[in-house]
């Protein structure tokens, strides 16, 4: 994991920072689904996976002009390999979070109508 962190280049950051916000936050709705936070959660998500796509997007647009400036072609891979891993590292954070919050919606489902009206008992 840590070389396709390290290969992943600059762009693996701001998705690492987007992925464990997301995970945090879908975990948290696992333990204690709330209906309210379900759009927070579709939001990182889809953050995650935009964050990783323009990884991928800087990642090609560095092999392509590797590959313009005559250069070597294991540069043209390198970039290319920058661009597929941060793609991936925000794809398995969509995943993983995406489990947590299935589990809170389940427990959410399983609920009585009432409590969900009134959480508090009010």
């Amino acid at each position: 994991m840590g070389n396709a962190f390290h290969q992943g280049g600059w762009g693996m950051y701001p998705t690492a920072v987007i992925v464990v916000v997301l995970v945090a936050a879908a975990l948290r709705f696992a333990i204690r689904p709330d209906a309210r936070r379900e759009p927070l959660l579709r939001q990182l998500s889809l953050l995650s996976f935009v964050i990783g796509a323009l990884g991928t997007v800087t990642g090609c647009i560095k092999a392509f002009t590797s590959l313009e400036d005559t250069t070597p072609i294991h540069y043209a891979l390198i970039g290319l390999g920058e661009a597929l891993n941060c793609v991936a590292f925000g794809i398995c954070g969509v995943v993983l979070g995406g489990i947590f919050i299935a589990i809170g919606r389940a427990k959410l489902a399983a609920k009585p109508a009432a409590e969900l009206q009134d959480p508090h008992g009010l």
